[in-house]
């Protein structure tokens, strides 16, 4: 089982995987499939950023 610290590891290289590859394709030769994983990526990493209770900080 992935720990949550895992799962933000991952969605964080997705989203700089994807965000190159736009960057990198000629504006002519953009894909849509490049485009909706990096959407799909960055709505995962916001949905486990907003759930995370073990990123909370402790208040003293």
């Amino acid at each position: 089982m992935l720990t949550q610290m895992d799962r933000l590891t991952i969605y964080s290289v997705l989203c700089f995987i994807t965000f190159c590859s736009l960057m990198l394709r000629a504006p002519d030769n953009t894909s849509f499939m490049a485009l909706a994983g990096l959407i799909a990526a960055a709505l995962g990493l916001w949905l486990e950023l907003t759930n995370s209770p073990e990123l909370e900080e402790e208040e003293s």
